[in-house]
């Protein structure tokens, strides 16, 4: 593990309070690596942006804290940690693409994306997932093993196939009919090809940034992934899971609000990602689109009369 190897972490909170502590401290405690921290908060109400701030402040006392419009990557080769604030909330690949401009701009190699829900003990994790991931020319994208609160794996991701994205209906139907597994769990610790990865913490190499000119901003939230992956295969590159290195998504669902309201969300992100990247014909895309403008009608039923 070279000490030599600098990569910067973006960790984007919105009213993340309650996670970000745990979160900072497995950051802070990484060795072996040039570690640059960026905490970019994306318009967090006031008060739980004070005490994100007071948080970070415990941790690194000498870091600034900044408006966005005055960040410069020079601050960031100069800090070992710095919190940006964002005047706007533009969505989540907006807001990674605050961060990881600087990161590059101050000579990361690489650039972690991390949620804050994201439990990191290992000291190691940053270097020892960058040793894996950096001979490998063709991997773009990498990421550790990712276990939820429940045990279970989050990627390695398989992408749908289009009749069983056209009939989404089936995943209410009995479980004979509904679609395989979304999650491919690795088997032992080599690493291994994923079509894609959860994105709650993923490592991207900054020469892949710069070509793709960042993050995708079209999209305000979910389906970052698949739009990820898709560039990374127009590209000629991979993704890849690299088992021997762990980290914990101790995500809370019931906690993100309005279920239906997502949903609505989600589908604009998806018929987004699927025009733009799927390479599918015009009848194909029609046919999507009808589909999920059921399902978006169904959802826009449930969230007007069954807020929950």
């Amino acid at each position: 593990m070279s000490t030599s190897a600098r990569v910067g972490v973006v960790v984007l909170t919105y009213n993340s309070a309650s996670d970000l502590p745990a979160c900072l401290d497995g950051l802070f405690r990484q060795r072996s690596a040039d570690v640059h921290i960026i905490v970019v908060d994306n318009a967090s109400i006031p008060e739980n942006r004070t005490v994100m701030e007071a948080t970070f402040l415990e941790r690194a006392p000498d870091g600034p804290v900044i408006d966005a419009a005055a960040a410069s990557p020079t601050m960031i080769e100069n800090n070992r940690a710095v919190f940006i604030r964002s005047s706007r909330n533009a969505g989540y690949s907006a807001g990674n693409n605050i961060g990881a401009r600087l990161a590059v701009g101050a000579g990361c190699e690489a650039v972690l994306i991390v949620n804050p829900d994201v439990r990191i003990d290992d000291p190691d994790y940053i270097a020892a997932l960058w040793a894996e991931m950096k001979p490998i020319e063709d991997c773009l994208v990498g990421a550790s093993r990712v276990i939820g609160l429940d045990g279970r794996d989050h990627h390695p991701l398989r992408e749908s196939g289009y009749w069983e994205e056209l009939f989404w209906i089936r995943q209410f139907g009995p479980r004979c009919f509904r679609p395989r597994p979304w999650v491919e769990p690795p088997v032992g610790v080599e690493p291994v090809e994923a079509e894609k990865v959860h994105g709650c913490c993923v490592m991207i190499r900054s020469s892949f940034l710069e070509a793709i000119d960042f993050l995708d901003e079209s999209v305000f939230l979910y389906c970052e992934e698949p739009i990820l992956a898709a560039q990374v295969r127009a590209a000629g590159g991979r993704l890849m899971v690299f088992p021997r290195v762990q980290a914990v998504h101790a995500h809370i669902a019931a906690t993100k609000g309005n279920s239906s309201r997502r949903m609505l969300l989600l589908i604009k992100s998806r018929l987004y990602y699927l025009y733009t990247y799927s390479g599918y014909g015009f009848i194909k895309l029609m046919a999507l689109r009808v589909s999920y403008g059921l399902l978006a009608l169904l959802h826009h039923i449930k969230a007007r009369y069954w807020a929950s």
